[in-house]
């Protein structure tokens, strides 16, 4: 089974990319982990600064590249962030962070297997998120997060909508039914300019 939710370029995942790693989560220590993610986004971010040369004699495109540095670093964490944290590993699947560039503008993807409890969460706030406004989703969440200090604030997604007026998309592929195992690629489009 396949299904696809919001914005997600299919074709994009074919060509144009510029950047991937793959983890196999399994393998690293948990003790490791957020040592791991940390290492791989200071990567990423010197990676990406190849595209997004600094020009310092135009103020206005200075500011706009950094601004973009930035955003990328933030989705980027976010993305990796959430893969790693839901990512099932009993599976032994492998999770994928890759960044594609696409007429100057950033795509995100990132790709990791979750259980049916962790895609039944995902799937009632996807819902959540395209029957709502973000914005006032976004403010409902900060409060929510205050009161109830819970781990599991929901404000990445939203952050990345509401923050830096990303796109995002989701595909659902069935990997396994018994164990019932799902893979998540979830997308995101940063425009540039």
């Amino acid at each position: 089974m396949s299904q696809i939710i919001g914005n997600f370029i299919e074709e994009v995942l074919d060509d144009s990319k510029i950047f991937m790693m793959e983890f196999f989560m399994h393998a690293i220590p948990m003790t490791k982990r957020k040592q791991t993610r940390y290492l791989s986004m200071a990567f990423m971010a010197e990676y990406l600064a190849n595209f997004f040369t600094f020009k310092e004699e135009n103020e206005f495109l200075f500011k706009q590249e950094i601004q973009i540095k930035s955003a990328a670093n933030y989705i980027a964490n976010e993305l990796l962030e959430n893969s790693l944290k839901y990512n099932y590993e009993l599976g032994k699947y492998p999770l994928r962070f890759a960044i594609y560039l696409l007429e100057r503008n950033l795509v995100f993807v990132t790709k990791n297997c979750v259980n049916k409890k962790t895609l039944d969460k995902l799937n009632n706030f996807i819902n959540e998120l395209i029957d709502s406004d973000v914005s006032e989703l976004y403010f409902r969440q900060l409060e929510k997060g205050a009161e109830e200090n819970s781990e599991e604030s929901q404000l990445g997604f939203l952050s990345i909508l509401n923050d830096y007026e990303a796109k995002l998309g989701w595909k659902f592929e069935t990997v396994s039914k018994e164990p019932e195992i799902t893979s998540v690629t979830t997308m995101v489009q940063l425009a540039t300019n």
